[in-house]
């Protein structure tokens, strides 16, 4: 019993005095598994400072530092496309705009319809009569466009066109009578330029004939006839030409009558 209290006593009495070697040498306290992280004295255990190791062997010595976590970087892919969802080539997958985005506009404009000339009959010349007016008609058409981001026109395709409005077509007709009373009218001013000269010879004729019968008669043709050399064909041409002496005859033919009448 006695050597056993010996024995007992003197192990106690090492680990007292082996335990502040054991702080100043490698102090810390261990984990779970039986490790922890050297901060005093690493050299002299061939550790170095912050350097995580065990002492029961159940894990390999390492630096504390490789716990630091590293972050993953996660980088996003490019896709390249129309990111526009009201575009007509929309590209769902796509994240970054190429500015390939194209949109469909539909427009309506309105139209005139000219309205054609109808010829009524077979004359192309001649006196032009405008039957019925003519009118122009209206439509309405509708375009489907496709264009750009820019507003820039790719394609453009008619859809649909209604008429508004129905032309009325112009009747023209000629009339081939045109010329004929044309040339009539032109008859008749010729005949009433040829007027005055029909009355001078009717009164010429009027007026040498009462020369005639009344030789003694005051009248300018009897004098005419009195002149004995050539020179009365002048006269006459005179007498004819300047009309009035004809007239003047006329008006001495009818005093003279009046005279006879008062006489009888």
């Amino acid at each position: 019993m006695f050597m056993k209290k010996v024995v007992k006593y003197l192990i106690i009495l090492i680990v007292i005095f082996m335990f502040p070697i054991l702080v100043s040498a490698h102090p810390g306290r261990t984990d779970s598994k039986g490790c922890h992280t050297c901060r005093t004295n690493c050299e002299s255990w061939g550790l170095s400072y912050g350097q995580y190791h065990c002492h029961n062997g159940s894990g390999s010595s390492r630096n504390s530092k490789s716990y630091n976590t590293t972050k993953k970087t996660t980088t996003t892919r490019r896709v390249y496309g129309c990111t526009d969802s009201n575009a007509i080539n929309y590209n769902s997958s796509a994240n970054m705009s190429d500015g390939s985005c194209n949109y469909e506009k539909i427009e309506t404009v309105s139209e005139k319809i000219y309205y054609n000339t109808e010829i009524k009959g077979e004359l192309t010349s001649g006196k032009k009569e405008v039957i019925r007016e003519g009118k122009d008609g209206k439509k309405e058409i509708t375009i489907k466009k496709i264009v750009d981001e820019d507003g820039n026109i790719i394609s453009s395709e008619k859809i649909n066109e209604t008429i508004t409005e129905e032309p009325v077509n112009e009747i023209i007709e000629y009339h081939i009578t045109t010329k004929k009373v044309k040339t009539k009218e032109k008859e008749v001013k010729k005949e009433s330029n040829n007027a005055p000269l029909i009355v001078t010879i009717i009164l010429l004729i009027l007026n040498a004939f009462y020369g005639y019968k009344n030789k003694d008669a005051n009248m300018i043709i009897n004098k005419i006839k009195s002149v004995n050399s050539h020179g009365k064909y002048i006269l006459y041409f005179l007498y004819f030409i300047f009309v009035i002496p004809v007239f003047i005859d006329i008006i001495l033919v009818i005093i003279d009558l009046f005279k006879k009448s008062e006489q009888s």
